[in-house]
């Protein structure tokens, strides 16, 4: 009170502008919780531009409910002793946006456990979403399955753009702190989400950066085998050798989500470029010999789901020593009963021991 006394700071202009201001600040605070609302939140027209919501289409009021509810999520950790790696896995929907990925980034730095550094830290495939540029066209990419490659490049540029915006360099130089290296999904916008089951004929390609915290070295390749629903949409990366790199621990292969089912036994079967990609692609990664693999799927709730690859891909490449995926534990056409339990799935899709940061959604604000 002394204080306030000495800077004696009013504004009066209209009369009892303070008062009212403080009036609905308690409103703001205190109506939710009496009344069984959901908690207050605070919207920056710089994140959107909100105006353009319409209160009366369900479209946006759907999307307008689901940038409401990525605003809060609560993190658990689930550390093994003396981890190689970190994972994040996403126990909810989520759209890639940057500004989204940037928060989450910095608070899982927030939460790192004290004194403990990984070599890797891994996202899903389509943590990142950019814009698909307007200039480009169907009849520009040619056949998606060997794509123009100028095209190839210049959405590389752009999703380039996309990670590097999400990567400040200040969160770069916290993150340095707790780990070597992190790989970031990075997907074009779809308006549905890859798995074997959706049928995606919209342009779109997806992609994987690695970068070298240390000297922010960026490196990047993509899906190379894509779903047989999504084989017409998808610009496949052709170069198979962009998944190899020789890193200051060894060879690493990184894959994108359906890459890794070309080590699945039934992939055998395959017929024309299926056939030849999955046979070159073998043949190049016994030649390679990788000692680590990291996997981006976009989605993981069942055990099942990758278990035959990564035990086949273990028997053909027994240089590996150490893998991991960290898929999103969500589906949105499959039933929560249909999922196992997310130990289960967390143990079985790696080899090695990791640090989890499970992030779980929460309107009560993780509450």
């Amino acid at each position: 009170m002394r204080l306030c006394d000495e800077i004696n700071a009013k504004d009066n202009d209209p009369p009892y502008r303070d008062e009212q201001r403080a009036w609905y600040d308690t409103l703001r605070d205190f109506l939710p919780s009496i009344l069984g609302l959901n908690p207050t939140i605070r919207l920056y027209a710089k994140d959107f531009v909100w105006c353009s919501l319409n209160p009366d289409n369900p479209e946006d009021v759907e999307k307008f409910r689901r940038i409401i509810e990525n605003r809060f999520w609560r993190i658990e950790i689930r550390e093994d002793p003396d981890p190689f790696l970190a994972r994040i896995i996403i126990a909810g929907e989520w759209e890639g946006r940057p500004e989204d990925s940037t928060r989450l980034l910095e608070e899982i730095y927030n939460k790192w456990p004290k004194d403990r550094k990984v070599k890797f830290l891994i996202t899903c495939g389509g943590f990142l979403e950019f814009n698909w540029p307007e200039s480009i066209s169907k009849k520009d990419i040619g056949d998606s399955k060997n794509p123009n490659p100028n095209i190839v490049n210049i959405l590389v540029k752009e999703a380039e753009k996309c990670v590097k915006s999400v990567l400040t360099e200040d969160l770069r130089n916290k993150l340095k702190n707790v780990t070597d290296y992190i790989t970031l999904g990075v997907d074009s916008y779809k308006e549905k989400i890859s798995t074997t089951k959706n049928y995606i004929n919209q342009p779109h390609i997806e992609l994987v950066f690695l970068v070298d915290l240390r000297n922010n070295k960026f490196y990047w390749t993509g899906k190379s085998y894509p779903t047989p629903s999504q084989q017409n949409g998808l610009v496949r990366i052709v170069d198979l050798k962009s998944h190899f790199f020789d890193l200051d621990i060894g060879k690493v292969m990184i894959l994108g989500c359906h890459d890794l089912t070309i080590f699945n036994p039934r992939s055998k079967n395959a017929k024309g470029w299926r056939k030849k990609v999955n046979e070159e692609f073998k043949k190049l990664a016994k030649r390679e010999k990788p000692i680590i693999v990291l996997q981006h799927p976009h989605t993981t709730v069942k055990v099942r789901t990758w278990l035959n690859a990564w035990s086949h891909l273990t028997k053909l490449l027994p240089s590996v020593k150490i893998y991991a995926s960290a898929g999103r534990y969500y589906e949105p056409d499959r039933s929560l009963s249909e999922y196992d339990e997310l130990n289960d799935v967390l143990d079985h899709t790696k080899c090695g021991n990791t640090v989890d940061f499970i992030v779980n959604y929460s309107l009560n604000g993780g509450k």
